[in-house]
């Protein structure tokens, strides 16, 4: 299944044009919101959040601001 509904942070950072570490600290931040999953949670980012998010940008610099 090649279109999943989440991908990856890493998959995430490439589709955003950032570094993972910019995801994480999006997601942690609650810019971008994320599934935690399984024991060793690992985070999967919605891809409907990702492309809301290139519609608008303006979401992704004011979680920095707040």
């Amino acid at each position: 299944m090649t279109d999943c509904a989440t991908v990856s942070v890493s998959e995430a950072a490439k589709l955003l044009g950032v570094g993972r570490l910019a995801v994480y600290q999006a997601v942690r931040e609650g810019r971008l919101p994320a599934l935690r999953i399984g024991s060793k949670p690992k985070f999967r980012i919605p891809r409907l959040a990702i492309e809301q998010l290139l519609r608008n940008p303006a979401e992704w610099q004011r979680g920095a601001e707040e």
